[in-house]
């Protein structure tokens, strides 16, 4: 394998492997493929890819969850005094924002329109994650650690922007943080107990591999 691409090598691999193990994906947060790859999932969070097809129905309802987040703001700015009629607007604003959130949950579920397609993966040489800068805004999003250069692993929680379309406002996350100061997280959102469970064995297969 060459050593300048073996973590884009493990994502091609991750990618399609998840194409064809979908009910797999769907139950569970570590996923290990027939040449010893570990796929481990972002469970309970919205991290996926959309087609051509996906992204043109996914693009006028973001910008209807926008109007209706914006416009009760604009009511708020500009009222000098409220009455009953505003306190309505806003209202049926945050109804409509509740609904279009509930919506565009149900057309994320469709694996076809939505692929998994965000990850993190163990394999021979190190670990890699693969995410966009919508995911991790402050952080790298799309970075590798070989094995012998990783420094520290903890727990963590962290801001993940697409929370904001299932209404939490942190990922639990456990850090890999190379000597360099580099680091890949892991997120998942599972209940306190799952999330510690999950950590742990993912950070079990870490520290195997790094021995």
């Amino acid at each position: 394998m060459n050593p300048q691409n073996w973590a884009e090598q493990d994502i091609e691999r991750g990618i399609k492997y998840l194409a064809d193990h979908e009910p797999e994906a769907a139950e569970a947060s570590i996923l290990t493929t027939a040449d010893d790859l570990h796929i481990l999932l972002p469970t309970g969070l919205p991290a996926f890819g959309a087609n051509v097809v996906g992204m043109f129905m996914m693009a006028p309802l973001l910008l209807f969850m926008l109007v209706v987040t914006v416009f009760p703001l604009q009511i708020i700015w500009s009222a000098k005094s409220f009455s009953l009629t505003p306190i309505i607007l806003i209202l049926v604003c945050f109804g409509l924002l509740w609904g279009l959130i509930k919506v565009f949950q149900l057309m994320l579920k469709n694996r076809d329109l939505f692929p998994r397609c965000y990850f993190v993966t163990l394999g021979a040489r190190g670990i890699a994650m693969h995410f966009t800068r919508l995911h991790f805004p402050l952080h790298q999003p799309s970075l590798s650690i070989t094995w012998k250069d990783i420094k520290e692993v903890e727990k963590n929680t962290l801001a993940f922007m697409p929370f904001f379309f299932c209404g939490a406002l942190q990922a639990r996350t456990l850090d890999v943080i190379s000597s360099s100061g580099d680091r890949v997280i892991i997120p998942f959102r599972l209940s306190a107990e799952k999330a510690l469970a999950t950590a742990d064995e993912i950070e079990i297969l870490i520290r195997q591999k790094i021995k």
